[in-house]
């Protein structure tokens, strides 16, 4: 028998007291979540997409060019030594 199993015990009977706190705490709790990450998420996101229309950047090539053959971009190939690829970073 533990510490915790005693203080269940005894916190038991004022389940009725705390209950209503518990939820109303609850339902703060996951407004404050909503509010606060949905102003992280637009905050980051906006600013990300200000910057980048600003500095003429696309970050997707969408326009549609019919006399391209492919759309493939080529990656240049850098030499790299055994070392460098057991290197985790």
């Amino acid at each position: 028998m533990g510490i915790f199993d005693s203080a269940d015990k005894l916190l038991k009977p004022l389940k009725p007291v705390y209950a209503p706190f518990e939820f109303v705490g609850k339902k703060v709790a996951v407004a404050v979540n909503y509010i606060l990450l949905s102003v992280v998420y637009f905050t980051a996101f906006a600013a990300t997409a200000i910057v980048a229309k600003a500095a003429g950047k696309h970050f997707l090539e969408l326009k549609v060019e019919k006399e391209r053959k492919s759309y493939w971009i080529e990656q240049k190939k850098e030499d790299y030594t055994k070392k460098e690829t057991y290197r985790g970073f």
